[in-house]
């Protein structure tokens, strides 16, 4: 597919003539990264968020993890030094952002896990990403974790984060997104929380936001490899298990491919996440297979960016735009000015304008 998006202010036009004529333009769009929508990557992994956001020329302005081989991996992709450990962090020594995305943990909430929920260290996390909401006031918020937090005892623990929300002024909406809806072929499952304030926008455009019908897309195991996979989606990849006897239940990198055992690489799960074979995982085996285990899958993250891109801050990116309207009206102006302001013989009277070189009419 070519790609009609402007390399100044990474603008999409999916009308051809429609771009070529942005373009094309004399009075060019300013440089996207001058006013880059902001945002903090909490909890941040492999950088999941980073990798979709930069696409749409969005800038992280601070990130956290407190796992070392991830930073060291954040930091080889990404081209920034995570912070550690999340509870040491000030708030007021961050900068302003946008957008605040958060992989809360998710043990304390998976069904592989014990169900502590908030009695896990882990869970009261939760309460470290509020302290930057308290402070900064972001204008979106996101957060993403396992669907098991949806019925975490009995509702009550997603009804507490909401309750949290609410009274910092965030109205809430929140859905569970499966990877092979949207043309990655693997089972894995995810709830995601967006919060936008309720001076921002409207009800209305904080449930497009998590509406990705129109992204939806059928890929298969086979088409995605180009191999002979007998199964058409893949299990969800995961931290522990691998290995498994191919029969057993706890099985979930083995396949059968041509009659004949196949087993995952790291770069097939790389791909099944969502990441190019360029992206580099450093520290050892253990680790590279935990970091793929746990993040989150890109396609989320992409398309949420362009549904925030759309409904959200479309105003922001529309900015350019407006001021390119506005100079070419005063450029209009200009030129109507010259036509009435002719001499008594009719020879034209040439003005300058200061956005262009002479004019003469």
């Amino acid at each position: 597919m070519i790609s009609n998006i402007c390399k100044n202010c990474n603008k999409d036009f999916k009308n051809k003539g429609n771009y070529e004529k942005h373009i094309n333009k004399k009075i060019k769009c300013t440089v996207a990264t001058k006013s880059s929508i902001k945002f903090i990557d909490l909890f941040c992994g492999i950088g999941s968020f980073h990798q979709s956001f930069k696409k749409l020329g969005w800038e992280c302005v601070m990130a956290c993890d407190i796992n070392e081989a991830v930073r060291e991996t954040y930091k080889e992709n990404h081209l920034i030094e995570p912070l550690e450990d999340i509870i040491k962090i000030d708030p007021k020594n961050i900068p302003n952002y946008d957008i605040l995305c958060a992989g809360i943990p998710c043990q304390p909430f998976s069904l592989c896990g014990k169900h502590l929920g908030f009695d896990d260290e882990r869970g009261t996390l939760f309460f470290q990403v509020m302290k930057f909401v308290k402070f900064h006031k972001p204008k979106v918020i996101i957060i993403e974790n396992v669907k098991g937090l949806l019925t975490h005892n009995n509702g009550e623990t997603l009804n507490k984060m909401k309750e949290e929300l609410n009274k910092e002024d965030y109205i809430i909406n929140y859905k569970i997104l499966i990877c092979s809806d949207y043309g990655l072929p693997q089972m894995r499952q995810r709830l995601f929380i967006i919060g936008i304030k309720k001076t921002n926008k409207q009800k209305r455009d904080l449930i497009k936001i998590l509406d990705l019908d129109e992204y939806k897309k059928e890929m298969t195991l086979k088409k995605f490899f180009k191999k002979n996979f007998e199964k058409d989606i893949a299990y969800t990849i995961r931290c522990g298990g691998r290995l498994s006897p191919i029969d057993d239940k706890h099985n979930w990198d083995g396949y059968w491919v041509n009659k004949k055992e196949y087993r995952l690489t790291i770069l097939d799960c790389l791909r099944l996440q969502g990441f190019d074979k360029n992206f580099k995982l450093l520290g050892n085996e253990t680790n590279k297979w935990k970091m793929i285990g746990n993040t989150i899958p890109t396609i989320f993250t992409e398309l949420i960016g362009k549904n925030l891109k759309k409904y959200i801050f479309n105003d922001i990116i529309d900015e350019n735009e407006d001021k390119e309207n506005d100079d070419n009206n005063i450029l209009t102006e200009e030129i109507k000015d010259k036509k009435i302001n002719k001499g008594e013989k009719g020879e034209n009277i040439v003005k300058k304008n200061p956005m262009t070189k002479e004019i003469v009419v």
